[in-house]
């Protein structure tokens, strides 16, 4: 049980010294973390810690001068639906749901490694559905560097559990999942997620407030930001590695 307690403690007061998580945000991400150290063990909460390192790092490569500080809406909708995995692992005692978590974490890394390494790449920036160019780091746009990198962070996350499993099959299933997840997400951000234009500058931005002004809605839904759109993408995923694997 102090591992429950240790483990989840030391990431954050790692968060609090790197001032990257709300206080708010750290408290639920603690609160999530002993959920599933509890209910799935150290492996699982490994998965959970490497993505959160990784998030960071890949954040000051996405906004070297200014890395986003996330709040308990972010943590809650790229945790909570992997939390769930582990609750019904605990209670269930099948090994599906722990493919599904590994799954859900590994889509949630890939979104981030292909938004991150994205906007790094010096190759066309593509229409999800129908691969017309877009601008460069504009929401839901893809590229062959980023699609490499979401593969990436599902190979990765994938390796805890093949770690512990040495299930091949399963194994691919996370790689598939993660990178399926990725790319869901980047349809929701090209033709659903709420994009807006300053008032005042006239920039296009994601933002509903930017030059302390709000800004004018000019496509998609007011409702579906970036947090709405990785829940919904953790939920897919969540249902397409329930089943492959069943």
């Amino acid at each position: 049980m102090y591992l429950c307690i240790l483990f989840p403690s030391i990431f954050a007061l790692f968060a609090l010294y790197k001032k990257c998580l709300t206080y708010p945000a750290i408290i639920t991400a603690w609160i999530l973390g002993f959920i599933i150290i509890y209910c799935a063990g150290i492996p699982a909460f490994l998965a959970l810690a490497l993505t959160f390192i990784l998030t960071i790092v890949t954040d000051k490569i996405k906004d070297k001068d200014n890395p986003e500080k996330r709040d308990v809406y972010q943590i809650l909708s790229n945790i909570l639906t992997a939390s769930l995995c582990t609750v019904l692992y605990h209670f269930k005692h099948s090994d599906i749901f722990i493919v599904m978590y590994f799954s859900v974490i590994a889509s949630s890394l890939a979104d981030t490694f292909a938004s991150s390494f994205g906007s790094l790449s010096n190759g066309k920036s593509l229409n999800p559905l129908t691969f017309k160019k877009m601008k460069k780091g504009e929401s839901g746009a893809i590229s062959k560097l980023g699609i490499i990198a979401s593969l990436g962070a599902g190979i990765i996350i994938g390796g805890i559990y093949f770690f512990i499993s040495r299930n091949p099959l399963n194994y691919l299933i996370i790689i598939i999942t993660a990178a399926i997840g990725a790319y869901f997400d980047s349809i929701l951000g090209a033709y659903f997620q709420g994009k807006y234009q300053c008032k005042v500058c006239r920039k296009k931005c994601e933002e509903k407030y930017h030059c302390n002004k709000p800004t004018k809605l000019i496509k998609g839904y007011r409702f579906m930001d970036n947090d709405t759109v990785n829940l919904l993408n953790n939920i897919l995923v969540f249902i397409i590695s329930y089943l492959l694997v069943k």
